[in-house]
């Protein structure tokens, strides 16, 4: 029997700006570099292929023994782009806990 509770796994929605809506060069590459490692990230520790919305945001079902993990390396990615290129990534991109329904409902990316 299989348990699909968002109590035993986390569900993460997580949204980045389009790289087309960058101001400049060094906000473009914020974007891209956020996008690039969260996917990587994400990659690495999920259960499940990751969805998307179609609107920017994708789904990440994550392994409940890496929760903390992905929300600390979801931080440090943000705070690294902020040190790097000077751009307040944590105004543009974000996670968010979601339902088992929500990730349902979405698309495989």
């Amino acid at each position: 029997m299989s348990i699909n509770s968002p109590a035993f796994k986390g569900i993460y929605k997580v949204t980045m700006p389009n790289v087309k809506t960058a101001k400049d060069e060094k906000e473009k590459a914020a974007f891209t570099e956020a996008a690039i490692n969260t996917v990587v990230m994400g990659a690495n520790t999920v259960t499940a292929p990751p969805r998307t919305d179609g609107k920017g945001s994708v789904y990440f079902k994550i392994d409940d023994k890496n929760d903390a993990k992905f929300e600390q390396g979801f931080a440090n990615i943000l705070a690294e782009c902020n040190k790097t290129f000077n751009v307040d990534m944590a105004k543009k991109a974000y996670i968010q806990k979601v339902s088992e329904a929500e990730f349902n409902n979405a698309k495989e990316a």
